[in-house]
């Protein structure tokens, strides 16, 4: 988003520099960044401790 938002900004050039310059690839290392998508044990585990709400 924020890309897209330094895109609009400051033209689209601008914001591939900067992606580039970050290094920045959207597809994540890991495919957790969800209770559905999370390995079972990891989404238990957190869900043991107290602060850390889960759904």
């Amino acid at each position: 988003m924020g890309l897209t938002l330094l895109g609009r900004i400051a033209g689209d050039g601008h914001a591939q520099a900067v992606q580039l310059l970050t290094e920045y690839d959207p597809q994540p290392p890991y495919d957790a960044g969800s209770p559905d998508k999370a390995p079972a044990h990891l989404g238990a585990h957190l869900r043991t401790r107290g602060h850390v709400i889960l759904t």
